[in-house]
């Protein structure tokens, strides 16, 4: 990644199996991990929910108050439920808090459900698009942002874990803002997942060098739980486009991406239940709720 030629290691703790880079990059060197040019940082491209994932949240999940058009279609109401492990159910005037926002995307489909969004972003590009599609977001760490304690509802990190050099500093103040009975989502990379340990060195999830740290799922519980936030629910989910960059990575393809290729699409699938059925997909999507 950027061209570099610098090496880094990944060890393992032989207590809790934390994988963590070795050497450590600087402050700077982090920063420089970064650049404007970062995928996250541009326009959001899906600030709303699916029909049908709007319906299981209407009818499943307590969001009542949802308006869906022509909501009487036969085949809306035959199809199964879509699973939506990123929300939780309904909380009247509830309040939540994005960390490490990026386009806000996220808080976007939040805020068009009912939700009170507030984010947390370091990157100035990307706090400029939260702010101009009308998102509050503090520009900046999340202890500087100062918040209340017992603010927020529900506290979402998504794959912003695994690049916190201090992460017991990181759920300390999550665990402090969040409300008693509120929620913690913490999406990241599964250090345990079968691809990493086909593809080793060239899993395309350790984007080395930006993921400082790689978690399995004991150990984020471990984690999660020194700091009063005990597990409701841990969703290990598998996704083809994880295999396949990794795949491109290891065969050093320049060409067309393996994830645009029908054949090579259409066989990744085949790696999805295999890693389901042994829980040891490519992320870990951990719920939490404040003791």
């Amino acid at each position: 990644m950027f061209g570099g030629n610098k090496r880094y290691d990944y060890d393992r703790c032989t207590v809790c199996s934390l994988v963590y880079l070795t050497p450590g990059p600087t402050p700077d060197e982090i920063a420089d991990f970064y650049p404007d040019s970062y995928s996250i940082y541009t326009e959001p491209k899906q600030p709303h929910f699916s029909r049908r994932a709007l319906r299981t949240l209407k009818y499943r999940m307590g969001y009542h108050h949802l308006r869906i058009e022509n909501d009487e279609r036969l085949l809306d109401r035959i199809r199964p439920d879509k699973p939506i492990p990123n929300v939780i159910p309904y909380v009247p005037e509830g309040r939540v808090l994005d960390i490490g926002t990026g386009n806000g995307e996220n808080l976007l489909r939040l805020k068009s459900i009912g939700w009170q969004c507030q984010g947390v972003e370091f990157n100035a590009k990307a706090v400029e698009i939260c702010r101009n599609n009308g998102l509050d977001v503090f520009h900046g760490d999340l202890v500087s942002a100062a918040f209340e304690s017992n603010t927020f509802d529900f506290v979402t990190a998504h794959h912003l874990l695994e690049h916190v050099p201090k992460p017991h500093d990181l759920l300390a103040e999550i665990a402090r803002i969040t409300r008693p009975g509120g929620y913690v989502l913490i999406r990241t990379p599964n250090s345990n997942s079968l691809g990493r340990s086909l593809f080793g060195e060239y899993w395309f999830a350790n984007e080395i060098p930006r993921h400082l740290m790689l978690y399995n799922k004991d150990n984020l519980k471990r984690l999660a739980t020194e700091h009063g936030l005990q597990p409701e629910s841990m969703n290990i989910p598998a996704k083809p486009k994880i295999l396949l960059r990794s795949l491109d990575y290891k065969m050093q393809n320049t060409g067309t991406p393996s994830e645009k290729k029908p054949v090579l699409k259409w066989l990744a699938k085949l790696y999805i239940p295999l890693a389901r059925l042994t829980s040891r997909g490519d992320e870990l999507a951990a719920l939490f709720r404040k003791i």
